[in-house]
């Protein structure tokens, strides 16, 4: 009985000492990030399209923009109005028309949608002719 006693002390030292660290961890997030009074710059999404390669729906003050991350940098890809932001923020519903659709299916959708091409390359080489 008297063997006892020091494994049960032994292991509520081991049992605080693993709460300290939990509460280490969270002190030094909650200052490392900023915690919740970060202003300014919020990641409304993220979305990795390849290795070390996402893309960014991002609130910074009261523009909204969509960069692009890589190993190379970030890049602005380009501004978004506040109904994009909106699509973005809010989950499809289940009833919705695009649940259960394919990515490519929700492009050509919302490209429809908008009435107008929304994807331009940004070299210029937007014709296929030629190189075949």
């Amino acid at each position: 009985m008297t063997g006892i006693i020091p494994v049960v002390l032994a292991l509520l030292g081991v049992i605080a000492l693993m709460l300290g660290v939990l509460y280490l961890m969270k002190w030094l997030n909650t200052r490392i990030t900023g915690g919740k009074d970060r202003k300014g710059i919020k990641i409304s999404s993220c979305i990795g399209v390849g290795q070390d390669k996402s893309v960014m729906a991002v609130r910074a003050g009261k523009k909204n923009l969509l960069i692009g991350v890589s190993q190379g940098g970030i890049n602005l890809l380009c501004e978004l109005s506040e109904e994009d932001m909106e699509l973005i923020e809010s989950p499809p519903s289940k009833d919705s028309d695009m649940a259960g659709k394919s990515f490519a299916e929700c492009l050509k959708y919302n490209a429809a949608k908008l009435g107008k091409e929304f994807i331009t390359p940004k070299n210029g080489d937007d014709d296929d002719s030629g190189n075949s």
